[in-house]
Parts: structure tokens; C-alpha cells; sequence
């Protein structure tokens, strides 16, 4: 819980041209202080209740936030939607001086604090639960469906785009009527329809902004918009203010974008007769409460709309069918008699149908309303007739009526005479206590609301977040792949340049070597040896003279059956093998000789 209190500077008044100066200073819920400003401007106030998430805004006068209600609620509606408003100094219907409350609540102040003291003070008190809670934001939401760019004039194609996106607001609209539909809200709906779609809806929720969280979320697309918002009240209330008529009405309704409502009380006489455009079944019902209780709820056509049954379900009003659908002239009939005895002036086409149903179903039960006035009279019983009234407009028997209200006089006047004195002030205490307790679990509900609102929006911004990262990791993963791909290719295109330089570099030995040959051959004279030579031959496509393999380190250059050598190496060859021949016929000389004294000894051995 955090409480924000506001008070205006000294020399500073909303009236002015001049921006107001205002000192603000913000508790946490033991009442330590968080945050305190001095001399700001109300955009800095509006920064400071979204930096801190106040949940509660204290002051001791509304008014000065704004010259008047519209210009308090401009400035109330920019800070966070499940802000309470309270001015510590209202009670029970009166204003109350600061010092006063604050006595009430333990506190004293001595002489008259500056705007930064009582900015603390109002903070402080609301904290402790003083004031009246203001009332600037309807307990309902409204649901905006339309496309999300216009169109104009055009051929074939611009006819069949303008289909495309009716057909995608009727979609949309669709979708978000079955999650309301499934989670079981209140609502009235609007609806601009076409052959091909929609072209517009409105949504009137009957439920806070909060409790949409999650459900049904805000769009703002190329082609459909869907805008969500709280809908403020045009003028400021105090939430202890109740509605001091109790007379019964019969209403006549005509429901559609222009609403026209009609009330006339028990007797016949008109109490309302105005047209209100675009107003939802919350302002209905608070037009009609400031006149009096709604008991009879009529339209002028039949079956009726869902609109008004819902009117009806919710003020607990009997509903007045119609046998028929009354034509245009028989309605101007009822009016014209109808405007000649109150001496009326009915142009309006919507308050003429509401005014007419109005009339139908007064004239229904007027005969039982003056038999139930005559028999009151009679029993010269103090009744409260707008009671039996009631009760005779819901369908019971005028002796019902009546019976049920004498039974209520009996029962509380036998009430009052068995009560004990004594006994008024434990009672009063049990009360006194069960309202503390209400109290308290009402502020432990509203700060749940608020928990589960903060932590719906967390969960959307998480989602969000989750979704980002997933789109994130995966280029990074696919960025990742491509590396890895890429990295292999280049490594197998490193081996393939390693093996090609490696050929390359043996091909330009050998052209080296060729060169060589060729030079030689042109500039010298350097023996050609294809295995005709004497000695030379070919074994398995290698060159040989004699045993002697001729290797690449002897020749200029070896192919598979010849070679081109210098022609001083087949000389030295030649010399070579000679030599070679010369030394094995020696190794073969002193082996036979070795063989001859073998033979010799061994012969003289057996000799006798």
C-alpha cells in the first residue's frame, strides 16, 4: 500500500493561467515516507503516482487538482486506473476541518500547517482510513472494435478491400464476444453493421479495467484497432451520497444509439423526458435513480430488446410487454392527448416511443394503483403507499399488499418493544466491529485486485519478453548453424587447396624437370635410351641396364620405357659392369682354388 498526499501551494489556485504548484509527499504502509516533493507541477505529480504505483491519492480539497469536475477528472484519469481518490476532510455528508480529523485520529496539529505538512497529514490520515472515497471512475469498460485505417473512394479493388476489412472487424468482434461471453461478463453491445461485415462495435463492460486483463487485449494493427479503456464519470461524487427519493416510476425506454427515457410516478405525471446519446445501462440507471426507483420497466415494441431486459434484471423492475407494436400514429394520438394535459412539447422521435411506452403501461396498472390509494384511505392505517405501490406494480393483489405492510408495521413495532435498552450498546459494538472487519477485508480485496492486475500486466510483459528471447535465440541459433556449416566448408576447401598446392608443386618440379630435359636436349647432346640399347630393357615399366635399376637421381628425366640420361653415364655404366664382372670372376677364382685344397686335404686324409 502506498498513499500519495497532495496539497497546493500558498499564492497558487487551479483558476489561474499560471501552472499551480503543489507539494507531495508519499508513505508506504507503516506511514514511513518514501518519496516528498515541494513546489512541483501537477505533470510531476502524475510521474510520481506511476514511478511508485500509489494506490491511494489524499487531499484535502478535490477541487484543488481542477477548476471544476471535468478538469479534476482530466487530471485523475492520467494516473493509474486502480487509484483511489479520497479527501480525508468529507464525512458524513459535510466538509470537516483538517485539525479535526486529525484529532480524531490521535494526531495533533498546532496552528496551520504548510502545504508540505499537510500533504503528510492528508497521506497520513488516509492511511488510517479517514475520508470519503471519490467516485470519478464507472465500475465499467468499454471495448472499442474498428478498422484500422480508412477508406475511400476507389474501383473494384478498394470495394473488395473495404469487404476484407469489415470482414476482419466481424472476426475480431466475434472473438472478443465469445471470451466475454466465457467468462461470464456483463455487457452491452453497439454495433454498426454492412452486408459484408462490420463496420464498427462498441463494447459497454460492466466490470472494472482490471478484471480484462488477460482476457481481452488491446490491437493496434494495420488493419483492426481494438482500444480498451475505463470510463470516467463527467462529474466528481462522493461515495457516501445516496438518493434521497423513494418514489416508484414507470419507465419507458427506447434503447439504441440515441437513448430516450421517460418516467412518470405513481399518479400519471412526468418525471423525466430526455435523449441521451451513446450512454451505457450504468448511466441509464443513475439518471433514473436521481428521480426516483424504477418499478416498471416498458418499451414500445415487441419481443423486447436484450437491452432493456438486462435494465430491468438489474433495478429488480417488473417488465411491461406491449400485446402489440404500437404504429406512429396511434403513439402521436397518446402524445398528443398526453402533451395537451401536462401542456408538453414532444418533437424528439425517441422520447415520443419512450414517452408512449411509458403511457401503455401506466394506463396497465393505474386502475389498481388508485384501488389500492382508495383502500389506504380507507383503513385510515399510516402506510408507506410508495411500498404498497411497488408491490401492486409487481403482480400481487392489493390485499397482499396492503397485509404485507401492516405486517411490517407490526413486526417493528413488536421489535421495538421487546429490545432492551441495555442490550443497544453491545449491539451497536458487534456492528461497529463487523463494519471494521468489512472494512478491512474490502481494502484486502481492492489490494489483491491491484496485486492481480500488476501481476497480469507482468505476466503480458514477461510473455512478451519470452517471446522476444525465443525470436532472438533462434537467429542466434540459426546464426550459430550457419557458422558451423560455413566452418566445415572452409576447412574442406582448406584440405582441397592443401592437396592442389601440393600437386601443383610436384606438377612444377616436374615441369622444372622437363624443362631441363628439353634444354638439354636442344643445347646439348645427351643420350635417348627407350630399352633398345645393348644392355638396356624394360621390366614391368621401369628401365634397367643389365640388374641395375636406372633411377630419377641418374637420369635427366625416366618416363615408363625410356630415359634420357648424359651419355657419359652409359659409358660409366659399361665400366661399372666390368669392373663388377671382373670382381666376381676373382670371388669365383678363389672359390674354386678353396675348393681344390678342400678336395686335396680331404684325399689325404684317406690316404693309407
Amino acid at each position: 500500500m502506498r498513499v500519495m498526499g497532495v496539497d497546493i501551494e500558498t499564492r497558487s489556485s487551479p483558476n489561474s493561467s499560471e501552472p499551480s504548484k503543489y507539494s507531495a509527499v508519499i508513505l508506504d504502509e507503516g506511514g514511513n515516507v518514501i518519496d516528498k516533493a515541494e513546489g512541483v507541477t501537477l505533470s510531476r505529480i502524475v510521474r510520481l503516482s506511476w514511478e511508485y504505483s500509489v494506490n491511494k491519492l489524499a487531499t484535502d480539497n478535490i477541487y484543488e487538482l481542477g477548476s471544476d469536475d471535468r478538469d479534476v477528472i482530466r487530471v485523475l484519469s492520467l494516473m493509474p486506473d486502480n487509484m483511489e481518490v479520497v479527501q480525508v476532510t468529507f464525512k458524513d455528508g459535510t466538509f470537516v476541518d483538517l485539525r479535526e480529523v486529525a484529532k480524531e485520529h490521535g494526531i495533533e496539529v498546532q496552528g496551520k500547517p504548510t502545504p508540505s505538512k499537510t500533504a503528510y497529514l492528508v497521506a497520513l490520515l488516509a492511511l488510517k482510513g479517514a475520508g470519503t472515497k471519490i467516485r470519478f471512475v464507472e465500475n465499467r469498460t468499454k471495448i472499442v472494435v474498428s478498422k484500422g485505417r480508412r477508406t475511400g473512394p476507389g474501383g473494384m479493388s478498394s470495394n473488395r478491400y473495404k469487404r476484407h476489412l469489415r470482414g476482419l472487424v466481424l472476426r475480431v468482434f466475434r472473438r472478443i464476444k465469445e471470451e466475454l461471453d466465457k467468462h461470464n461478463f456483463d455487457y452491452d453491445v453497439l454495433m454498426r453493421r454492412t452486408k459484408a461485415g462490420l463496420e464498427s462495435a462498441v463494447f459497454i463492460v460492466y466490470a472494472p479495467r482490471e478484471s480484462l486483463y488477460g482476457i481481452v487485449k488491446k490491437m493496434s494493427g494495420h488493419d483492426v484497432n481494438v482500444e480498451i479503456r475505463a470510463i470516467y464519470r463527467d462529474r466528481i461524487e462522493f461515495m457516501d451520497r445516496k438518493t434521497s427519493s423513494q418514489r416508484p416510476l414507470i419507465v419507458g425506454i427506447d434503447p439504441g444509439l440515441e437513448v430516450g427515457l421517460s418516467a412518470l410516478d405513481m399518479y400519471g405525471n412526468p418525471v423525466l423526458l430526455e435523449t441521451k446519446r451513446g450512454i451505457d445501462r450504468e448511466t441509464v440507471i443513475e439518471i433514473l435513480q436521481e428521480k426516483g426507483i424504477p418499478a416498471l420497466i416498458a418499451t414500445d415494441v415487441n419481443p423486447v430488446p436484450d437491452s432493456v431486459k438486462k435494465l430491468a434484471a438489474v433495478l429488480k423492475a417488473k417488465l411491461h410487454v406491449p400485446e402489440r407494436v404500437l404504429s406512429v400514429d396511434e403513439k402521436q394520438n397518446l402524445l398528443n392527448e398526453y402533451s395537451a394535459k401536462y401542456g408538453l412539447n414532444v418533437s424528439d422521435p425517441h422520447v415520443r416511443d419512450s414517452l408512449a411506452a411509458a403511457i401503455v403501461a401506466y394506463r396497465d396498472v393505474e386502475k389498481k394503483l388508485r384501488q389500492a390509494e382508495g383502500m389506504i384511505e380507507r383503513f385510515g392505517i399510516e402506510m408507506d403507499r410508495n411500498v404498497v405501490f411497488r408491490c401492486v406494480i409487481e403482480g400481487n393483489t392489493i390485499a397482499e399488499c396492503i397485509e404485507k405492510e401492516i405486517d411490517r408495521k407490526i413486526w417493528k413495532q413488536r421489535t421495538e418493544v421487546v429490545q432492551e435498552p441495555k442490550s443497544a450498546i453491545p449491539q451497536n459494538q458487534e456492528v461497529e466491529k463487523i463494519r471494521e472487519e468489512n472494512q478491512a477485508l474490502k481494502y484486502e480485496l481492492l489490494r489483491l485486485r491491484r496485486l492481480v492486475g500488476r501481476l497480469v500486466n507482468e505476466k503480458e510483459a514477461l510473455e512478451r519478453r519470452i517471446q522476444e528471447i525465443k525470436v532472438t535465440y533462434n537467429a542466434e541459433v540459426d546464426k550459430d548453424r550457419r557458422i558451423e556449416g560455413l566452418k566445415a566448408v572452409l576447412e574442406q576447401r582448406g584440405k582441397e587447396i592443401l592437396k592442389l598446392r601440393e600437386d601443383l608443386a610436384k606438377l612444377s618440379g616436374e615441369i622444372s624437370r622437363l624443362q631441363g630435359v628439353i634444354h638439354a636436349l636442344v643445347t646439348g647432346n645427351p643420350l635417348v635410351i627407350n630399352g633398345c640399347g645393348e644392355g638396356f630393357e624394360v621390366r614391368e615399366g621401369r628401365l634397367y641396364y643389365r640388374d641395375w635399376e636406372i633411377r630419377e637421381d641418374m637420369a635427366l628425366y625416366v618416363g615408363k620405357n625410356f630415359a634420357v640420361v648424359d651419355r657419359d653415364l652409359e659409358k660409366d655404366l659399361k665400366m661399372l659392369w666390368r669392373e663388377d664382372e671382373n670382381i666376381r670372376a676373382k670371388q669365383l677364382d678363389e672359390e674354386k682354388i678353396k675348393k681344390i685344397i678342400e678336395e686335396y686335404r680331404i684325399s689325404r686324409g684317406r690316404a693309407p
